[in-house]
């Protein structure tokens, strides 16, 4: 069964556009992708959520939805509250590695954000204290911009998963379709080494995109490691 929470998309998307008003209208603001899921994250911890499990759900939620106009102005309430608070955080990664945004070229291969998590295989329980790394032509992946981190180093807090986002590619024309291969590698010295190969199938775009929406993530399937004493 696919369960989705679909305020996650609503409070992205929303975060998205009040974030380009604001940065038009030249509001002093941090302003990054790490910012923008604070801000949304913010959010979605203050909301109930809206689960559906399917089309049907989805186009009676968006007519409920609709029509309830204080919901739309709590949201965007609480957006702007969000990054009010974010801007006067000021983390150490905000406002970093945004040069992607300037890459001289008209045509590009935006790739999704790419998630997954890693188990232990004898009892199923989310891995700790672990680097991960994400391979594209054997070499280390290169990622939309400092926020994103490569090799990812699965903590605690993390749960046993990792995400990764890499950076835009280009490309020769519009709607180039091109197949990129990807690695997963996972070496320790507690586990036995795991390469895990996919597949991303892209078409070029006009522009870069730099924001993280939940419509443009590949989620990779469950990796487990077992202990070297236990092959």
């Amino acid at each position: 069964m696919n369960i989705h929470n679909i305020m996650e998309s609503i409070v992205l998307d929303t975060v998205n556009d009040i974030f380009e008003d604001k940065r038009k209208e030249g509001f002093d603001m941090a302003d990054c992708l790490q910012c923008r899921l604070d801000v949304a994250c913010y959010v979605l911890n203050r909301i109930n959520p809206e689960y559906i499990i399917s089309g049907r759900g989805l186009l009676h939620f968006e007519d409920n939805y609709h029509d309830r106009i204080q919901t739309k102005v709590d949201l965007v309430t609480l957006i702007n509250a969000g990054i009010k608070k974010v801007s006067n955080t000021k983390r150490s990664y905000y406002n970093v590695g945004e040069t992607n945004k300037n890459i001289s070229t008209q045509y590009l291969f935006n790739f999704p954000s790419i998630i997954g998590s890693v188990l232990r295989g004898d009892n199923f329980v989310p891995i700790e204290n672990l680097s991960i790394s994400l391979l594209f032509e054997n070499t280390p992946a290169k990622m939309i911009d400092n926020t994103w981190q490569n090799p990812f180093n699965i903590v605690k807090s993390t749960n046993g998963s990792y995400t990764f986002m890499p950076a835009p590619i280009a490309a020769d024309e519009n709607d180039e379709e091109r197949t990129f291969h990807f690695e997963i590698k996972i070496e320790d010295e507690n586990f036995e080494p795991i390469d895990h190969f996919f597949e991303l199938k892209l078409k070029s775009e006009k522009n870069i995109i730099t924001t993280f929406s939940i419509n443009r993530t590949v989620k990779i399937e469950s990796l487990y490691l077992f202990t070297k004493d236990s092959v």
